[in-house]
């Protein structure tokens, strides 16, 4: 009975532990199908977020009718400088236009004769009233030393490539085309930097957002650092890919990119790249928001960029230049931004000209 009792014992134990074990593996394979649907759904999102953006990019571009780049390149001078003056002469001296028939002022005055249409009027015409004349505007006075005069600023005229895009969006400032990466509309809330991190293009609540001006950066009169922000969306949507101007072969391959505003089309060419940090305790600590300068301020900003660069590039920055920060998050740190610096073309330069300088970078 004893053994009976000790081997039924011993069933029972093999029986739990079996069933332990078949519950662990039971619980380890719903897990692995838990976290392969999970993967699923998520690939399936990714991907779905990746095609409406896509399609949105596709939109805009129908929206956007850029105008060709006017070329750089000074214009030749003319051998004759004064040869459009003197064609005009020519064409005033040789018109052949006769003068009017009425004489001058001045002979009229001169003129004592009564002419005949005045003999001709009727004693009822002559009492007639005459017209009340027109009251003279008293002249502003001269200012003097404690004159406060005011200069309103004033926009250059829109550009109708754009017309589309405000009409959809109002606050439209800008297109940025990267080559086959990123053709996106700009927009700018006035001093509101957090409105497009959650919101897309049309204003609707978004996890990409949309690209966006600085909110203290203006247009007209132009700031010499205009910044650009945009999401690092894994899905290489929006900024997602801007951290690969660190590599060789898409640095190359996109030497020169297209930044066109409401006012303005012009290209750009990178020289810095980096990973910063946006806490100033970071010993990567980077203030990006920089957006006006005096000489030696510009001189040191751009100094600071070049060192921090990934890679050194054989372009030169001087004051008077104009710079395109673009800034997107990094996935590095929290408070961690990846930054590509540009500078904007200058009159003269190329568009070939500024590949073949990038092609040289090792």
């Amino acid at each position: 009975m004893k053994n009976f009792s000790r081997r039924a014992r011993k069933a029972l134990k093999k029986t739990v532990s079996a069933l332990k074990g078949r519950r662990g593996h039971v619980l380890f394979c719903a897990l692995c199908v838990a976290a392969i649907v999970l993967a699923g759904a998520y690939a399936l999102f990714w991907q779905h977020n990746r095609s409406r953006i896509e399609q949105d990019s596709a939109y805009y571009r129908q929206l956007y009718s850029p105008a060709p780049i006017v070329s750089s390149e000074p214009a030749a001078a003319s051998s004759s400088p004064h040869a459009e003056t003197s064609t005009l002469e020519t064409a005033d001296s040789d018109a052949g236009v006769e003068p009017l028939d009425n004489p001058s002022p001045a002979a009229a005055l001169a003129s004592s004769e009564p002419s005949a249409s005045n003999s001709a009027i009727s004693p009822a015409e002559k009492t007639m009233e005459a017209p009340t004349p027109e009251p003279t505007l008293e002249p502003l006075a001269t200012p003097d030393e404690d004159t406060v005069i005011l200069s309103l600023p004033t926009s250059p005229p829109t550009q109708e490539s754009f017309t589309e895009l405000l009409r959809y969006n109002p606050e439209t400032v800008g297109y940025l085309t990267i080559g086959e990466t990123i053709s996106l509309p700009v927009a700018q809330r006035i001093n509101d930097n957090e409105f497009y991190l959650s919101h897309n293009f049309e204003g609707e609540e978004s996890l990409e957002g949309a690209l966006f001006l600085d909110g203290a950066n203006r247009l007209t009169p132009g700031d010499q650092n205009l910044i650009v922000y945009g999401h690092n969306m894994k899905n290489g949507t929006m900024f997602g890919n801007l951290w690969k101007f660190g590599e060789l072969e898409f640095l190359k391959e996109n030497a020169v990119i297209r930044f066109d505003t409401i006012y303005e089309n012009a290209l750009y060419v990178p020289f810095a790249m980096f990973a910063a940090s946006m806490d100033p305790d970071d010993s990567h600590y980077f203030e990006v928001r920089q957006i006006a300068f005096d000489e030696t301020e510009f001189e040191l900003f751009v100094l600071s960029l070049k060192a921090r660069s990934e890679q050194e590039i054989p372009v030169d920055v001087e004051y008077g230049d104009e710079i395109l920060t673009l800034v997107t998050c990094s996935y590095s740190d929290a408070d961690g931004r990846y930054i590509v610096a540009l500078r904007k073309l200058r009159p003269g330069e190329t568009e070939e000209g500024m590949r073949e300088t990038i092609m040289q970078v090792e």
